[in-house]
């Protein structure tokens, strides 16, 4: 890991006294664009379904934000290019403009498909700028950790908040007022990104193809290529749960109130568990705390495929948010232990295209399996089961026991 800027001879309380407005800035506007990102996942998908009565075409539309992964990688060089900062703050403004184009068009479902899409260029911007680019840039590595794992609750509390306003707020008011306030939000999260300290970079001097070259090698490293193999295949079942149970709560006509607080539950629980992160198991490797994070996760997520009543809904989601909260953390940490900084853009923007990419494609993989009759969780159930050999097999060849290293980058 390149060294840091700041002092080294500084007393780590002193580093993080330092840091800690920064801290509060980027847990600030990370939780209001939290807010709106959940909000928008229960007023898109319920808005469509009450204008069209499609179970499938709700999950779809809202499935299109999460195809912006897909161009995952070229967004990373662009991050990795220009002032840090400017380029977070500017991808909240894009999404808050994306977000009022699809209030203004609700009854048009694929106007509002093309609108989330749009969004979601700059929800990956802002993802990947958040915790994987401004984190490792204005935090010093003795407090990175703890700060990942501040950070990662504060956005899972912020989940919480969203689903909860964004059940209040639709049960109130109509959909197109609901989608105005989150692009409100949107808006609110880039004039805060605003107070973060400028973060210059270098003037590229490498081309477009040869930068996301670097980013593909990375792939190739047995330690970044299973765990981006074995999240990707997870959340290919488990990307799409949240809008999937919106949807079929939705479908048997429950109130909006009581959707987002089923939700809210098991996202607060999860928001603990990213916090107690630290805390669990410290001395076991990130591997290995990976491997049982998401087996319970699954263990949550068997539960739900029963489709039981609604107590026993908010008990399973709970411990699948909590221990997906617990394993989101410990692979953040994984990845920033592992990746060098000036390259966290490049690098993480590919695996993000694998692992965030295959959430817009789990809700197309249960909207085709409701359209063609199947059992609506058996795909899903098939590709946890996957997800969980592929981290196991890594795990036991020995991998786990390793110490991580930081490694320089590839040749380009």
């Amino acid at each position: 890991m390149p060294e840091s800027s700041r002092d080294t001879d500084t007393p780590a309380t002193g580093q993080e006294a330092a840091e800690r407005p920064v801290v509060r800035v980027l847990i600030g506007t990370s939780v209001i664009g939290k807010v709106a990102d959940y909000g928008l996942m229960l007023v898109a998908p319920l808005a469509v379904l009450s204008a069209t009565g499609s179970v499938a075409g709700a999950i779809l539309t809202f499935a299109f934000r999460g195809i912006a992964y897909a161009v995952s990688p070229v967004i990373g060089v662009y991050l990795d290019r220009y002032e840090r900062r400017g380029m977070f703050a500017a991808a909240q403004v894009q999404q808050a403009v994306c977000v009022a184009v699809a209030a203004l068009f609700l009854d048009q479902e694929w106007v509002v498909a093309g609108a989330l899409f749009l969004s979601g260029l700059g929800g990956v911007a802002a993802s990947l700028s958040s915790q994987f680019v401004l984190i490792p840039e204005l935090i010093s590595p003795d407090n990175r950790a703890r700060v990942v794992a501040r950070v990662s609750s504060s956005i899972e509390f912020a989940k919480v908040l969203g689903l909860l306003s964004g059940g209040v707020v639709l049960a109130a008011l109509d959909a197109r007022d609901a989608a105005l306030g989150i692009a409100a939000l949107y808006a609110g999260a880039g004039v805060w990104a605003m107070r973060l300290p400028r973060v210059p970079v270098e003037p590229a001097d490498t081309s477009l193809r040869n930068d996301l070259a670097i980013g593909f090698r990375w792939l190739v490293k047995p330690e970044i290529g299973w765990l981006v193999l074995s999240m990707a295949v997870s959340n290919l079942a488990l990307g799409g749960l949240g809008s999937v149970l919106v949807t079929l709560m939705g479908d048997r006509g429950t109130n909006p109130t009581v959707i987002s607080a089923t939700l809210a539950i098991g996202l607060f629980i999860g928001a603990w568990g990213a916090q107690l992160t630290p805390r669990a198991l410290p001395l076991w490797s990130l591997q290995s705390r990976i491997l049982l994070f998401q087996a319970v996760a699954a263990a949550g997520f068997g539960v739900l495929v029963l489709e039981p009543p609604i107590w026993v809904i908010i008990l399973a989601w709970s411990v699948n948010s909590f221990a997906l909260g617990l394993s989101n953390v410990v692979s953040i940490t994984y990845r920033q232990e592992t990746i060098p900084v000036h390259l966290s853009g490049r690098i993480n923007s590919v695996i993000r295209m694998f692992i965030a990419g295959a959430v817009p494609l789990s809700g197309m993989t249960y909207a085709l399996a409701e359209m063609r009759g199947w059992w609506l969780w058996g795909p899903a159930v098939l590709l946890e089961a996957a997800a969980l050999l592929i981290w196991l097999f890594h795990t036991v060849r020995g991998n786990d026991g390793r110490r991580l290293r930081t490694e320089g980058a590839p040749d380009s």
